[in-house]
């Protein structure tokens, strides 16, 4: 950048003299060009990493993020699918279960009250058999001993004239002996 001489060129206030005066505030504003190896070394590969950086999140975004995010969506989709149908699963297995129980409780207290009733008619049939045992028995006895008191008492009426007739022979013979 040249500064122009004093005096010389166009006159002080005149346009091209406030061209001149914006365009040096410009290039003052405007930073130093950066030497090759500096730490900050920008110029346009700024704006051009913006720019690329942008183009790749959209490309990735319509490419590569949107898929995978709607497989994601899908994938968590059909597990709760499956996390549901398997509580609900759970569930009917559960009711299942308590149904079962309590069959299985009325059913065995069925059985209890079906062997309780069967025992009291098992014993009841035995008490029956035992008291018409005891019945018989008696009677049987009974019978076997009037048959013996009647044997008896036959033998005792038939041995009754001999015994008589033993009887007056043994006193005949008492007495015949008496009187020798």
């Amino acid at each position: 950048f040249v500064a122009p001489r004093a005096g010389a060129g166009p006159q002080a206030g005149s346009p091209v003299q406030g061209a001149v005066a914006a365009t040096a505030a410009m290039l003052a504003a405007a930073p130093m060009p950066a030497y090759a190896g500096g730490m900050f070394d920008f110029g346009l590969t700024l704006p051009f990493v913006a720019v690329t950086f942008l183009l790749m999140m959209v490309v990735l975004n319509a490419l590569w993020f949107a898929p995978v995010t709607e497989e994601v969506d899908e994938r968590n989709a059909k597990l709760l699918k499956t996390l549901s149908q398997a509580t609900d699963m759970l569930a009917k297995a559960d009711e299942m279960q308590v149904t079962y129980t309590a069959e299985i409780r009325e059913a065995r207290e069925k059985a209890n009250a079906q062997l309780a009733e069967v025992r009291k008619k098992a014993e009841e049939s035995i008490e029956r058999e035992l008291s018409a045992a005891s019945t018989a028995r008696d009677a049987r006895a009974a019978e076997v001993r009037a048959k013996l008191d009647k044997e008896v008492n036959d033998k005792i009426a038939a041995a009754e004239p001999e015994i008589e007739k033993r009887k007056t022979a043994f006193v005949k013979e008492t007495l015949a002996g008496a009187s020798l």
